[in-house]
């Protein structure tokens, strides 16, 4: 992938910097952490799966990956081999009533005009289980800021539409799903649910 093709996602995952190192870290080994204890998860679907860094991160075969992004799965096949991969939107998903045991969407809501319709179509896929993710304001713009990104948007990424607080953010998805419990992973909040 050249430079100027990466995505915000891709140059997230793979940056050289050492702090970013940790922060990721930190998050992979939370959202590890939140998986591992769930019981009867067999079927699990990453939404907005990207490159496939999560699914890579969680080293099983039976994950299906689903991004808009054809550029973005074509590294994600080649990073997890035997994973089932497909384009989709999340407003739309091409998957029968409560599908899979675990969804997950990390870092997917806040790029989204419309996060209640695919809290939704989430709950409708999902048979027990949701983990989200998503920055958790207003300390990822500030991190940004300090770091010297994203400066004429006071830190705010070009690509998030939505910005949520971990109260915000816990409120909404408590409108559609039972939290389990919540984690705040720094930058990001991160929320595991039942259906």
């Amino acid at each position: 992938m050249s430079q100027n093709s990466e995505s915000g996602n891709y140059r997230k995952y793979t940056s050289r910097n050492p702090l970013m190192g940790i922060v990721v870290s930190g998050f992979m080994k939370d959202l590890s952490e939140t998986i591992a204890p769930l019981e009867e998860v067999g079927s699990i679907i990453d939404i907005g799966c990207g490159e496939g860094f999560i699914i890579n991160c969680l080293n099983r075969k039976d994950i299906t990956g689903v991004d808009v992004s054809k550029k973005a799965l074509n590294i994600a096949k080649q990073k997890n081999p035997g994973c089932n991969f497909c384009t989709g939107s999340i407003y739309d998903l091409s998957f029968k009533k409560s599908s899979f045991d675990l969804v997950i969407a990390t870092e997917v809501l806040e790029h989204l005009e419309n996060p209640e319709r695919a809290l939704r179509e989430i709950k409708r896929i999902s048979k027990k289980y949701c983990i989200f993710s998503v920055p958790n304001e207003p300390y990822f713009r500030t991190m940004n800021f300090l770091r010297g990104k994203n400066l004429t948007r006071l830190g705010n990424d070009i690509e998030h539409l939505q910005n949520w607080s971990t109260k915000e953010f816990v409120k909404l998805v408590g409108r559609h799903f039972n939290v389990v419990e919540v984690k705040r992973p720094f930058p990001w909040t991160m929320v595991l649910c039942e259906k």
